[in-house]
């Protein structure tokens, strides 16, 4: 996981109702919508209102980020939950958040992000949520992804993940890793075609989930692509930006969304 900065977040909180209009725009959808399609439900069979969550700051690592746990609690408020942040950090955060009987804990280092599902004891990890919620977007912008080439740029956690999903929806998935290692030993479990030149594969597809930190090179952006980002910090110049027909991104969002969506559904589903 990306470590976020304070930067970052600090304007998270009042770019959400803008981010949310501006999904609508993109994919046809809002994030309760995209994020119960990444998980493969429809909102007519899950209830998120009056879900209690616990969002417990972490100090292990390289310390809290201001304001990260005010944005994850006013993101999931805005979807219906009663959210709050406990007074105390780590396991102390997280005894506090079970005495407050939270239905759902959020918690974070630098290496996992996760919502737990205190009822039944599963999470959902933030490299899942973001690669399916990512997928989704891409796939209500493109208006479906079975049959188009695809290429992931990155095969780390996400990435890999992205390209999974992908290809189980019939896409054709190219994807390229700085280390090729990394795109070959995905290739063992995923069938993908591997690039050698990240910019020779970029300017030769429409459809592209950018999953690396790395900036990209405007001149290499093909006409009209349409790029589903959950890279950070934001890895466009102005000449990408130009050039793409739609570059869907945000910091924080779309994960966490999808992160209470899936936790929620563990034992949230309606018996339809």
């Amino acid at each position: 996981m990306t470590r976020l900065t304070d930067g970052m977040v600090k304007d998270i909180i009042r770019s959400l109702d803008s981010a949310n209009e501006m999904l609508i725009t993109l994919t046809g959808m809002d994030t309760i919508e995209l994020a119960c399609d990444a998980i493969g439900i429809t909102p007519d069979m899950i209830d998120l209102d009056g879900i209690k969550v616990g969002v417990v700051p972490i100090t292990a690592g390289k310390g809290t980020i201001s304001k990260f746990s005010e944005s994850v609690a006013e993101i999931v408020r805005r979807i219906g939950m009663e959210p709050f942040v406990t007074n105390g950090t780590d396991v102390n955060g997280l005894a506090e958040a079970l005495s407050a009987k939270a239905d759902i804990v959020f918690m974070a280092d630098d290496i996992k992000f996760i919502a737990v599902n205190t009822k039944d004891g599963r999470y959902s990890d933030n490299s899942f949520a973001t690669a399916a919620g990512y997928v989704s977007a891409l796939k209500g912008a493109a208006k479906g992804l079975k049959g188009k080439d695809v290429l992931v740029l990155g095969a780390g956690r996400v990435g890999s993940i992205a390209a999974e999903l992908m290809n189980e929806m019939g896409a054709a998935v190219t994807v390229y890793d700085i280390d090729r290692k990394a795109a070959e030993e995905l290739s063992l479990r995923v069938p993908i075609k591997i690039a050698d030149d990240a910019n020779a594969a970029l300017s030769s597809h429409l459809l592209v989930l950018n999953a690396c930190p790395g900036a990209i090179d405007g001149r290499f952006v093909k006409k009209g692509a349409i790029i589903s980002s959950p890279g950070i910090p934001f890895p466009f110049d102005g000449l990408g930006i130009k050039r793409a027909e739609t570059i869907i991104n945000d910091p924080l969002d779309i994960g966490v969304v999808v992160m209470a969506v899936q936790s929620a559904s563990f034992t949230r589903l309606k018996n339809l």
